[in-house]
């Protein structure tokens, strides 16, 4: 069913004339970008189009990505981290254990390859999310789960590429992987901040943020 109701803050989002691919809304509440509903892929589909990445330890370049994305999220913050989530980790759970290597003992969630749901059982001083947040159908319900399973002071950690005006919307790359289906800026994750009564702690203006949760 086609709808422009944000689903993040649910709030009515406007047509993205720029694009010339139908079906993208954008927030005036929350600036969450999305593609309308009926253009998402099978569920089938998109599983078979994460099975083409090459996210291995054997992979230089995705382990150098990580690296950098521990440091400047796990390391600064780790002094009152004993347990952690990776929130959709992919078929081989790298980022789990190169944070393991710090002694943060670490759980792994991937609802297609790590679908084993006892973490909801669990509550967390450390969630991590590598490039899943743009793969979000229904992001407000995802970031309610991820808040509600976070420690009072616990660090929610995210990597995805932001949108911002410098960006040709129409030409950008990362919006032409079939498996992206919204997108976040610095507005958003200040609207996110505010819902769900977090501080952001840092924002990277490219494709990092943290948050702690108040």
């Amino acid at each position: 069913m086609s709808t422009n109701k944000c689903r993040l803050c649910s709030a009515f989002a406007d047509t993205v004339d720029e694009i010339e691919t139908p079906g993208y809304y954008r927030c005036p509440n929350c600036d969450l970008l999305f593609i309308d509903q009926k253009y998402v892929l099978p569920r089938e589909k998109e599983r078979a189009r994460y099975l083409l990445h090459e996210n291995s330890p054997d992979n230089i370049g995705y382990v150098t990505m990580l690296s950098h994305f521990i440091n400047q999220t796990v390391i600064p913050f780790n002094k009152e981290i004993t347990l952690g989530l990776d929130y959709g980790c992919g078929p081989v759970p790298v980022l789990k254990e190169l944070i393991a290597d710090l002694g943060i003992e670490m759980d792994a969630y991937d609802p297609f390859f790590f679908n084993d749901l006892g973490f909801l059982n669990k509550k967390y001083d450390l969630i991590v999310s590598t490039e899943v947040f743009e793969h979000f159908l229904n992001p407000g319900n995802e970031i309610d789960l991820l808040i509600s399973i976070l420690n009072p002071n616990g660090i929610l950690a995210v990597m995805t590429l932001f949108h911002n005006d410098n960006i040709n919307l129409n030409s950008w790359w990362y919006r032409k992987d079939s498996t992206h289906v919204c997108f976040y800026s610095l507005k958003t994750c200040y609207w996110i901040a505010e819902k769900y009564s977090l501080k952001l702690l840092y924002f990277n203006n490219k494709d990092i943020c943290v948050w702690r949760k108040i």
